[in-house]
């Protein structure tokens, strides 16, 4: 597939646009969860807690903030069919 020049620079002018509006093209209900679920860490100080996150998909912002996280995905682990010899808080 080959883009035109100017078809490029027409994509780009519309993203900065997008950019300096405060637009965000990620699934506003998965912001909003990352955000609940983020003040829900840091309350109780519950991100020193041993974590775990089943297909975070595109996010794994915890593991930054959470030193005893691990995430797992789907379907290489199905919570029908499989365990972790580990055991987590969260």
């Amino acid at each position: 597939m080959t883009t035109s020049l100017a078809g490029a620079l027409k994509d780009r002018s519309k993203r900065a646009v997008k950019r300096l509006i405060g637009y965000d093209s990620r699934n506003w209900l998965r912001i909003r969860q990352i955000e609940a679920f983020t003040t829900f860490l840091e309350a109780a100080n519950r991100k020193s807690r041993d974590v775990i996150e089943i297909s975070p998909g595109w996010n794994r912002y915890w593991r930054a903030i959470c030193p005893n996280y691990r995430s797992v995905d789907f379907p290489d682990f199905d919570i029908c069919r499989d365990r972790t010899d580990e055991q987590f808080s969260i």
